[in-house]
């Protein structure tokens, strides 16, 4: 088990005193996304306006289509919103290229770039110029201190780099459903996305759920996919694959699980079912990598992506579940914490001297000023 949790300070301890606790000049967050529970995760503690703006087309022949629709929303959300700070979640990778060249034609406002691992690596990080544009934005933000080997060696500024990781979201969860759960087994969430950090994963899962046949797994996201990799041909009896499920439906099972576990075969990936297992107070159990141990080993359980250890750690989890339940929420208070402090200097923007105002910490500035021209 994790070793015991130092206290959380005093002030983080309501959720309520925590929201929207970074105030900021006018700043905007697009992400070409339906939905992004690191977005909107930090949207809870800085005060900017969050836009998603999603593909318009499901088939990835028709996404560079798509592209230009977005593009073109982005360009007239901008000129409309006239911010101070633009925060953009890439990949996909053009669109800082699309935000830089609008500013160099426009006023001047800083551009934040919050980089996924995704945009690191192939095919992203063939994008033609990625490098040369990214250095020419105010900030760059990495998930982690291995990103930013990874950002550095892509040929990012070390100066323009920040290490940003993701809150423990603030969440209003619905009373687990106590009539549909009455006499069935504890279950097991295993939110994925069928990515191909979680291909080798899956079938030690599925190899677990065979060795605990009295508890039940739910694996989330779209089936389609699990279906065309070959999960769900031999999966067995106590396995359910959920489908793709609403912000409602998965924190209504997010409330009701038993256990939250997070699979990964990436070791410089943070997972976000990490902190939504923190944000819920979950029992966790994740894969054994160096990040993850880093960033939630007091308050999570490890395994090799093995049958045997997911199943071993599952079992000591079920059978600690209240003290790793407490465990979680003592580290989201800290985190919270924490992260107020990691945001602000990572959003601190230098002063461009070239352009029609200089933008620094709003954070700073908003206790001298009530001006919005900073």
């Amino acid at each position: 088990m994790p070793d015991t949790i130092p206290p959380a300070p005093e002030a983080a301890r309501d959720d309520n005193a925590i929201r929207g606790a970074a105030p900021v000049s006018k700043q905007i967050y697009i992400a070409w996304i339906d939905f992004q529970r690191r977005a909107s995760s930090m949207n809870q503690y800085m005060d900017f306006d969050l836009h998603y703006l999603p593909p318009p087309f499901a088939p990835k022949w028709l996404k560079p289509i798509g592209y230009l629709g977005q593009a073109f929303q982005t360009i007239r959300l901008v000129l409309a919103a006239r911010p101070d700070v633009v925060w953009v979640q890439s990949p996909p990778g053009l669109i800082p290229h699309v935000l830089l060249a609008l500013r160099a034609v426009t006023r001047r406002f800083g551009l934040v770039v919050d980089c996924h691992n995704a945009s690191m690596i192939p095919p992203w990080s063939r994008f033609p110029g990625v490098a040369w544009v990214l250095n020419r934005c105010d900030r760059v933000l990495v998930h982690n201190e291995e990103m930013r080997g990874v950002a550095e060696a892509l040929g990012v500024r070390p100066d323009r780099i920040r290490v940003l990781e993701d809150p423990p979201p603030m969440l209003d969860l619905p009373e687990p459903d106590a009539a549909a759960e009455a006499g069935d087994p504890p279950f097991v969430l295993v939110p994925c996305s069928f990515n191909a950090d979680e291909h080798a994963p899956i079938p030690a899962v599925l190899g677990a759920a065979r060795l605990m046949p009295d508890i039940r797994f739910k694996i989330t996201g779209r089936r389609y996919k699990a279906e065309a990799l070959g999960f769900t041909r031999d999966a067995p009896a106590n396995v359910e694959f959920t489908d793709y499920l609403t912000i409602e439906g998965f924190e209504q099972l997010l409330a009701g699980a038993s256990v939250v576990l997070g699979v990964t075969s990436r070791t410089n990936c943070q997972l976000s079912v990490a902190n939504e297992a923190l944000g819920a107070h979950s029992a966790l159990v994740l894969s054994d990598t160096g990040i993850l141990r880093k960033m939630f080993g007091e308050a999570a359980l490890f395994a090799r992506n093995t049958p045997e250890e997911l199943a071993a750690a599952l079992r000591e989890a079920i059978d600690h579940r209240v003290e790793l339940e407490a465990r979680s929420e003592a580290l989201k208070l800290r985190r919270q914490a924490s992260w107020l402090a990691e945001a602000r200097r990572a959003s601190q923007i230098p002063a461009s001297g070239n352009g029609p105002r200089d933008l620094r910490d709003a954070r700073a500035t908003s206790s001298r000023t009530k001006s919005s021209d900073r």
